[in-house]
């Protein structure tokens, strides 16, 4: 394993050197982000006008929480969360931030001044940054709002916080692991698809890549634009940022690049096709020196510091406040309205049947049935149609990674998927679209 050579520095007078909040406060937008990634911080006013007629999502000391301002922050979140994170989840990230806005204002934190400040180091106008915030979907007062919840946690939770060069280099020797640089690969590829062609006439067209690629390898670029099959590679010549042995690129796709030399070509069969991949760089694994990360290591280790700190401080905040979560307990008395209660009294039960199709697909998921495929795989959307609306009650898993069609998710690679679409029931494959007369008697369930 190569290692970098340590480089010599000047050591400070004292014996023992610290990072410290105070010491290492640079731009308080940075610290922003930091505060956001500890409590995905997407600030709404809680104190806004008194809402009519709008239904409360929960209650914090008597004050409700409105689903207009749950709405607005799910749609605040990027979509990838917004896909993960369930309405309760995000509902638990708004009633901290609430606490800890009523915590800060109570304590009488004021922004004015740290609004100048920035105003003043970034040399721009009130107008800019009004407009620079509002780029980012808050209003200058949500703004000042983060702001004011920051300078508080900085005064009150963060305080003394600090990491000296000992702790850092005693976790630097117990994580010696974390601080290697893999060995990594940049490589370029051209791909003749198997999806809508026999592997011999495949294989027939990448021979006439291959053997212009061989006459002048200056012309790979005009060779991708003219072959290559790969959406997610047409504009980078067919290149993707570097990458290592462990990231989700298709196995036999990672093999060919590190075993070209750099400079060499090759042919991998994958189940996407053939590619033609030509390896352009390759970087031999190495290992950061102590010196060359101490100080961004020592950041880190404040960070987790301040997450610890933040955790029981809000933990404290939520032990001493009434809270009430209309979506976990909606039979709360705080929760139910009038007009709940008198439609609640006219309801006459009428039970009608679920529609046959989406039975049909419970079942499918109950029985533990589930779909692989990829978002550009045509027979993935044809067995999708299968089923229409009721699509959103099967278990499918995607398995094309969204800035990179052709590398495929942990997960898949996991589960042995080694083509589009792939059903899984109980433990058996089966390959290729299914019939839904076929997916019925697979799993018992009635069509």
């Amino acid at each position: 394993m190569a290692r970098k050579k340590t480089r010599k520095t000047h050591k400070s007078s004292k014996k023992t050197r610290s990072v410290s909040k105070k010491e290492s406060k640079t731009s308080i937008l940075i610290a922003i982000i930091v505060l956001a990634v500890l409590v995905a911080f997407l600030v709404n006013n809680p104190f806004a006008g008194e809402k009519v007629d709008e239904k409360a999502v929960a209650y914090i000391n008597g004050e409700p929480v409105y689903n207009s301002e749950l709405e607005e922050e799910i749609n605040r979140l990027p979509p990838e969360l917004q896909q993960t994170l369930d309405q309760n989840s995000v509902l638990s990230q708004l009633i901290d931030k609430n606490l800890l806005l009523a915590a800060a204002q109570e304590a009488g934190t004021k922004a004015d001044e740290e609004i100048e400040r920035i105003i003043t180091e970034s040399n721009i106008t009130i107008e800019e940054l009004t407009e620079n915030v509002a780029a980012q979907g808050f209003t200058l007062e949500e703004f000042k709002d983060q702001l004011k919840v920051f300078l508080f946690l900085d005064s009150n939770v963060f305080t003394d916080l600090e990491v000296s060069d000992e702790e850092a280099a005693t976790y630097y020797e117990a994580n010696v692991a974390q601080f290697i640089i893999p060995e990594s690969v940049r490589a370029r590829h051209i791909l003749v698809s198997t999806e809508s062609r026999t592997d011999e006439e495949a294989l027939e067209i990448m021979n006439e890549v291959q053997a212009a690629f061989a006459e002048d390898n200056t012309v790979f670029c005009e060779l991708v634009t003219e072959y290559s099959e790969d959406p997610g590679s047409l504009s980078t010549c067919g290149e993707y940022p570097p990458f290592t042995r462990e990231d989700p690129y298709v196995q036999e796709y990672k093999d060919a690049a590190f075993n070209n030399a750099a400079g060499e070509s090759s042919v991998a069969k994958t189940q996407f096709g053939y590619h033609l991949i030509y390896t352009l760089e390759k970087t031999s694994e190495a290992m950061f020196a102590f010196e060359e990360i101490a100080e961004q290591l020592k950041s880190n280790l404040l960070f987790e510091k301040q997450k610890d700190a933040f955790t029981i401080y809000i933990g404290d905040l939520r032990e001493n406040a009434e809270i009430t979560n209309c979506l976990l307990t909606p039979e709360h008395e705080m929760c139910v309205e009038e007009e709940e209660i008198e439609e609640e009294e006219e309801i006459v039960e009428d039970v009608t049947e679920e529609d046959s199709m989406v039975t049909f697909a419970k079942c499918l998921t109950e029985n533990g049935a589930k779909m692989y495929g990829a978002y550009w795989c045509t027979h993935c959307e044809n067995q999708k149609n299968m089923f229409g609306d009721a699509v959103e009650h099967i278990n499918y898993i995607e398995c094309a990674e969204e800035d990179n069609p052709r590398a495929q998710t942990q997960a898949c690679q996991e589960a042995g998927i080694s083509g589009y679409p792939t059903w899984d029931i109980n433990g058996q494959k089966y390959p290729g679209e299914q019939t839904l007369e076929g997916l019925a008697s697979l799993t018992g369930c009635e069509l």
